[in-house]
């Protein structure tokens, strides 16, 4: 194909080959190197392509003999073999004397102890050098030379198909940690382009999660004595979001013939969401366990203190105030009566299922859970109570209102090694104040809220956008499963609500959570309600446009969930909690994979995209045509709403 220096590089090359290979062609040549850069061992293919036997090689510089192919390798080998890089790798290019044409190589070089091993083979020349007559030059055929061509082509298409609609990673790793090959989702895993992991290796320890680090550097120790690999489960953060997830990674040990470490190769899964559901499995599982033996003790510690007071009571009333026995008869009754107070604080928690809701005053529940919580929690932490006046009415899930206030208080305490206080306060609010770092929908006014304050060590700014994912957690692994700020902001998200958090660093951080004051009619029409409404997912960034958005749905009877990223709204799409009548995507997130799931797993659940702060005409038309309704800017309130009821009342038709 084409061009006189092509049919001459092809007439070249076939008279200097011998099988269609050409003869300047070397296929894994290597060699062991001393710190002065001279050859210790060398092997077969790489002595025979410098047409030298191993006893001539060895005690030679390695440069020298590589001078002696192409006087212009000397100076750059030199260079590498004289950086203080762990692994090093360059390209060398060689003209074929007589005909201008190029032979290509690659020179690898990995520092071991003192030594150096180092591998040079050929390569294929770059795409931008390939002609069709060009893959001549390596084949010797214009039959295997056409089928190479069509197959190359095919496997690139189906690599690249691969990469793109597979669910993890693929990549192909370095001694040193950088990586050779990895796919491009990596990005969506950590937020780093896949260009710079491949010249940097401390990107990979910047997004282990620090307390899995040393068991990481354990694993890499232990594949290079397995020879099938290994697996194992770590967590990665992400550096632009902070979002925690757990990886799946198998690795295994790419080593040379005499035993060097040359990379590894692998691949990552991310298994965040069936780790969510194992650990809530087992939690629940042995939440259930701990429920009926709890019960079976309390009951039967109760018998026994209802004897202690009933006999303590009998003794006293026979015996005189100036009785020796008298007192110690009355602090044996006072004691018994506190027990079993205690006994019937315990099974208070027991009482209800999570899931149904009742009537609450939250005065009353935050003193009966600070009267419990006092008896866990060390003396050097001092609670205190500020609880408004009257009663503050909610409708709300019993349980799951102990559970998050447990965790709020127990975070609290992990904050305070030493010593410190905790706040505990409620109040009611006709407006407002100002609430950084919410996670949640603001409620309708008038509203509650309960507030946990510590003067803890406190949070740094940068980690407060990521407290609520799930996993996110300093501690290690075993130690805290990071799932408690999670599990409180969907408990606020079911019930209307919101958490907020304020932080400043050894000074303390204080928890709000808000939850609409009950007017009393939430029973009454609850029922009804849940069956008639839709549940809406609303995807958008966090601001005035999401909030407005979700108040307005809820003011019109819808039940909203709503999503601040991509990431997370494609989890609660598949989530088994809800069954969406529609996804709404606001245009404040941008680049997103929602409707695409909905499309591909053939979900009933209609799209609907709202433009906001943007411009109809920058939005990707294909993206637009994948929804089902599109509400633009300036779209009235009411006329808003009449589309998306007549969209979600057409049913779930399969499209």
């Amino acid at each position: 194909m084409n061009g006189s220096r092509s049919e001459k590089q092809t007439s070249a090359m076939r008279t200097n080959s011998v099988g269609g290979i050409p003869r300047g062609w070397l296929e894994q040549g290597w060699a062991v190197l001393d710190g002065a850069g001279c050859v210790v061992d060398a092997g077969e293919s790489f002595c025979r392509w410098l047409d030298m036997s191993k006893d001539a090689m060895v005690g030679r510089r390695f440069a020298h003999l590589l001078r002696e192919r192409c006087a212009d390798w000397e100076r750059p080998v030199e260079q590498m073999l004289g950086g203080a890089e762990r692994f090093s790798r360059i390209e060398l290019q060689k003209a074929v004397p007589g005909d201008g044409s190029v032979e290509w190589f690659q020179l690898e070089c990995v520092r071991i102890g003192s030594g150096i091993a180092a591998r040079l083979s050929s390569l294929f020349p770059p795409v931008n050098e390939l002609e069709e007559a060009a893959w001549d030059d390596h084949l010797g055929s214009v039959s295997a030379r056409r089928e190479m061509f069509v197959r190359l082509m095919r496997t690139e298409s189906q690599l690249k198909s691969l990469m793109q609609r597979w669910p993890g990673i693929i990549f192909s790793q370095r001694p040193d940690c950088s990586f050779d090959f990895i796919s491009p989702r990596i990005e969506e895993f950590t937020g780093v382009p896949a260009r710079e992991w491949r010249h940097q290796p401390q990107l990979f320890w910047r997004v282990i999660h620090e307390a899995d680090a040393d068991g990481i550097q354990k694993h890499l120790r232990e594949v290079v004595r397995s020879p099938d690999g290994l697996t194992t489960t770590f967590r990665i953060r992400n550096t632009k979001s902070g979002r925690v997830a757990y990886i799946m990674e198998h690795r295994q040990a790419v080593l040379s013939p005499t035993g060097l470490l040359m990379g590894y190769d692998g691949f990552w899964l991310d298994i965040t969401r069936q780790t969510i559901a194992e650990k809530r499995l087992s939690s629940s599982a042995w939440k259930e366990t701990l429920a009926v033996l709890t019960m079976g003790l309390a009951h039967d510690f109760s018998n026994i203190m209802a004897g202690i007071l009933s006999l303590s009571e009998t003794f006293q009333s026979e015996l005189g105030k100036d009785h020796p026995f008298y007192e110690g008869l009355t602090l044996i009754r006072d004691n018994s009566i506190q027990a079993s107070q205690l006994i019937q604080r315990i099974s208070q928690l027991h009482r209800g299922k999570p899931g149904e809701r009742s009537y609450l005053d939250l005065n009353e529940m935050a003193s009966e859970m600070v009267e419990l919580v006092r008896k866990i929690v060390p003396k050097r932490i001092v609670i205190q109570t500020r609880l408004t006046p009257g009663q503050l009415a909610v409708y709300a899930d019993a349980v799951e209102f102990r559970q998050v206030f447990v965790n709020l208080a127990l975070n609290a305490v992990d904050a305070m090694p030493q010593r410190g206080e905790i706040i505990i306060e409620t109040s009611r609010h006709e407006q407002f104040p100002p609430c950084p770092h919410l996670q949640g929908v603001l409620p309708r006014l008038p509203a509650v809220c309960l507030t946990v304050r510590d003067s803890g060590c406190g949070i740094p700014e940068r980690s407060l956008g990521s407290i609520f994912d799930p996993f996110y957690t300093t501690k290690e692994v075993n130690k805290g499963s990071g799932l408690g700020l999670y599990n409180a902001s969907l408990f606020v998200e079911k019930h209307q609500g919101a958490i907020s958090v304020e932080s400043k660093v050894e000074k303390g951080t204080t928890f709000c959570i808000w939850l609409p004051q009950s007017d009393f009619t939430e029973g009454d029409h609850g029922p009804k309600l849940i069956q008639s409404r839709h549940n809406l997912l609303l995807a958008g960034a966090n601001g005035t446009a999401l909030d407005s958005m979700a108040e307005i749905l809820r003011r019109n009877d819808f039940c909203v969930v709503v999503a601040t990223s991509d990431i997370i709204a494609c989890e609660q799409l598949e989530s088994p909690d809800y069954k969406f009548s529609a996804a709404i995507l606001q245009t404040t997130i941008g680049q997103s994979a929602l409707f695409d799931k909905i499309r591909r797993h053939d979900m009933h659940v209609k799209a609907i995209l709202q433009i906001v702060s943007r411009n109809p005409d920058e939005i990707d038309t294909s993206f637009m045509k994948q929804a089902d309704l599109i509400i633009s800017a300036d779209t009235p309130e009411r006329e808003m709403l009449t589309q998306i009821e007549s969209i979600v009342n057409k049913g779930t038709d399969k499209r």
